[in-house]
């Protein structure tokens, strides 16, 4: 049997994005900034000093913050800001009116995350913050999964650092006219592939940091790859900087799935901070994703599938939807459910039952970002938790993997056939109202 059922429902109410703190004496020049944040779904907050914004990130609990003119040094005031307790997991990025490469570098040496111009139009500035965003609800998921594993007697990291002395690994792809490998041979062990099937077989079968991709005349074939590797689910993370001629658009390359767009003829030092900032950034996530794991253990975890139990689920949901309420923000909720492995078992067996929600918990949790939890709700039925996440985001993330899971041929122990599944799956966002029963009630709701 084949075929996916799906049911959405949303709500207004949780509307933040995230908060970002815009440091800037000039309330003038941090106007803009402010309003094109805000107008896009973002809490931004408008500070002046050092002290100001201490004082609003004791109170507003930033996921970002945009180091402009405070009156003294923005490099060493947003390394200053990294050292506090409590900013030292949020993302601080160099604001200024014009990048240079000293700035650029130079902040990227400091420990700052990215340098964006003021002036840069909404498609660039955006598509750049929104990353470190996510990496700021990483960090946050951290800490909510610990703190829900507590009761179960698991003791986890809350904290994730970048390991030090890893020699961070960059592909390079096209023909390398610019000589990006050169500019970054000092810095990164570089390989390159001028062959776009044999840089896309690269990349599937190791781990790099990041990409650079050096367009030349055949734009849409490096746009297509682009956008194949944004849309692979192991490696929609990974950073990737496009080096494009004159004329060209970025706004459609960042729509493609670019990280970074560069314009020939660029500034070396412009694209080495960039593709060390996104470096550190990318090993980062993967400390924070395996740290995550450190909270999946016996007693949280279902034994059948692997995936997290109901008993840890009803925990970190509740905790996790006190906090979307107090911080208006956004909390989406997916349900899978699977009927017909019930077929499976009248036909072949309670072992090859059991053989295919392993394998379903494993595919349901390997198409999804580090961030996202997945849990056993009922017996055949998965949930799925997507913090930050407007239910526009979810029902992509959800149709996505309905999809995959639905056309997959399962290979099911004793069963000598290829096994297919059905999937219904319904998608909520949390309400200022709810309770952790209603929430999860009216996800049900939509499946029965």
């Amino acid at each position: 049997m084949l075929g996916v059922n799906f049911a959405i429902e949303g709500s207004r109410s949780m509307i933040r994005l995230a908060n970002v703190i815009v440091a800037h004496t000039d309330a003038s020049a941090a106007e803009g900034v402010l309003a094109r944040l805000s107008h896009n779904g973002y809490h931004a907050l408008h500070a002046t000093s050092r002290d100001q914004v201490l004082k609003l990130a004791e109170y507003e609990h930033p996921d970002l913050i945009l180091v402009g003119d405070v009156g003294e040094d923005s490099i060493g005031l947003g390394n200053c800001l990294k050292q506090e307790p409590l900013l030292a997991d949020i993302p601080m990025v160099l604001l200024v009116d014009k990048v240079t490469a000293e700035a650029a570098e130079k902040a990227c040496a400091a420990g700052l995350d990215d340098t964006i111009s003021m002036h840069d139009d909404d498609m660039e500035m955006l598509s750049r913050l929104r990353p470190l965003v996510r990496l700021a609800t990483m960090h946050a998921e951290l800490r909510h999964r610990a703190c829900a594993a507590q009761p179960f007697g698991v003791t986890a990291s809350v904290r994730a650092s970048v390991p030090e002395g890893n020699r961070p690994c960059v592909l390079v792809v096209g023909h390398d006219r610019d000589g990006v490998g050169a500019i970054l041979g000092a810095s990164a062990e570089v390989i390159t592939s001028a062959n776009l099937y044999d840089a896309e077989s690269l990349l599937e079968n190791r781990n790099f940091d990041a990409a650079v991709v050096t367009t030349d005349g055949d734009l849409e074939g490096y746009l297509a790859f682009t956008s194949q590797v944004r849309n692979n689910p192991r490696l929609f993370n990974l950073p990737m900087v496009l080096v494009v001629d004159r004329g060209v658009a970025a706004a459609e390359v960042y729509r493609r799935g670019a990280s970074r767009v560069l314009v020939r003829p660029f500034d070396s030092g412009i694209l080495r901070a960039s593709v060390l900032g996104m470096v550190r950034r990318q090993q980062l996530r993967w400390a924070i994703r395996a740290a995550l794991f450190e909270s999946l253990k016996d007693q949280t975890r279902d034994p059948l599938t692997g995936v997290y139990s109901r008993a840890y689920l009803d925990t970190y949901l509740a905790e996790r939807l006190e906090v979307a309420k107090t911080h208006d923000r956004h909390l989406a909720v997916v349900f899978f459910y699977i009927p017909n492995i019930e077929g499976v078992r009248s036909h072949f067996g309670d072992d090859a039952a059991e053989h295919l929600a392993q394998q379903l918990g494993q595919w349901i949790n390997g198409l999804l970002r580090a961030e996202d939890l997945t849990a056993l709700y009922a017996k055949n039925q998965f949930c799925v938790v997507l913090p930050d996440t407007p239910t526009v985001e979810a029902e992509v993330v959800m149709h996505r993997i309905a999809g995959v899971l639905a056309y997959t041929d399962f290979a099911v122990r004793e069963v000598y056939q290829p096994v297919k599944v059905w999937v219904q799956v319904a998608c909520t966002d949390a309400k200022t109202t709810d309770t952790l029963d209603s929430l999860l009630a009216r996800v049900q709701a939509k499946l029965d």
